[in-house]
This record gives C-alpha cells, sequence and structure tokens, in this order.
C-alpha cells in the first residue's frame, strides 16, 4: 500500500532563454537549479524511495537527473504531471493528476517521488486534502507557486487521510 508520497517542484530555470515556459520542452535548469536539485537529493537519500516519477519538461528531467545520480532510483516519464498548457484550466490539471494519483494508489509501492511543477503539485495537494489544505500561506516566486523551486512536500498517509507538510527548502545560495 502506498504510504509516501515526495512532491518535488523542479529547480530555478534559467531565465530569459526566449523558450515558452509552459510549451515543451520549456527553459532548462540554471546553475542555481542544478545545485537545488542536489539539495534535494541529499534530504531524499534517506527515504528509502522505490520509484521517480518525472514529468518531461527540460527543467524536470535535470532536476531528476541530479536525485537519480545520488540515489540510483529507477525512473519514469510521465505527461499526468507535467507543466500545464496555456490554455489548460485548473480543473483540467487536477483531472490528470488525480489520475495519476488513482493508478499510483494501485501501485505495488509504499514510498515513491515524483518531479513536477508548481500548479500539478497544488493540485496534487488539494486532490490528496479532499480540498482542505490551506496553501495561503505557501506562495513562492513571482508564479505565487505552493512549493519553492526544488522544495519538496511530503503526503504521508495516515489513518484517515493523507498528512501535507513542506519538509524541505533548498539553502536561498546554492
Amino acid at each position: 500500500m502506498l504510504t509516501d508520497i515526495f512532491l518535488i517542484r523542479h529547480g530555478a530555470p534559467q531565465n530569459n532563454t526566449g523558450v515558452e515556459y509552459r510549451v515543451m520542452p520549456g527553459p532548462p535548469l540554471s546553475e542555481k537549479g542544478r545545485a537545488e536539485a542536489r539539495q534535494a537529493a541529499a534530504f531524499l537519500a534517506d527515504k528509502e524511495l522505490q520509484y521517480l516519477f518525472v514529468s518531461p519538461f527540460e527543467r524536470a528531467v535535470q532536476t531528476a537527473e541530479q536525485i537519480v545520480a545520488a540515489l540510483d532510483v529507477p525512473v519514469m516519464f510521465t505527461e499526468l504531471i507535467q507543466e500545464c498548457h496555456p490554455q489548460e484550466s485548473l480543473v483540467q490539471v487536477r483531472h490528470r493528476v488525480s489520475e495519476f494519483l488513482a493508478a499510483l494508489q494501485d501501485s505495488p509501492f509504499r514510498r515513491v517521488a515524483l518531479v513536477s511543477h508548481g500548479a500539478p503539485i497544488g493540485e496534487m495537494l488539494r486532490e490528496l486534502s479532499d480540498d482542505q489544505i490551506d496553501l495561503s500561506k505557501h506562495s513562492y516566486d513571482i508564479s505565487r507557486n505552493c512549493a519553492p523551486t526544488a522544495g519538496i512536500w511530503h503526503a504521508s498517509r495516515g489513518s484517515r487521510s493523507w498528512q501535507l507538510s513542506l519538509v524541505f527548502q533548498p539553502d536561498a545560495k546554492p
């Protein structure tokens, strides 16, 4: 039975690359983002992860590469947790991340992690909490994401519901 999910936002991307942020492949990580991803990997080192699910966007893939290099965990890429498209509503994002979470519930895994983006992570937190989570105190960067870059939320299955907490934020200066 699935007991733990670590929801990781990608590291800081390069700015002003001319690459559309919300269209594949999106911008790559900056040096700061790579350092943040290494910090996230160090935090996850003792979490006994069985699998890592990753958005196919370049910044998520490069974040995952740092984690895989440190943890040697199997990886699967999935569009279900990718960045929202420019014309995609949060209702549509919620639908696809709900599909992803339902598949996880039916998997043989107990402890998994995923590398995704602010909007999908926010919708997963809402889904896991049955819309009870208050994310108003979690507003990071100009996009008001629910996690800082390379920040990690931990969802732990309680006796009646998922317990959710932001458990990791990288150092401001890598």
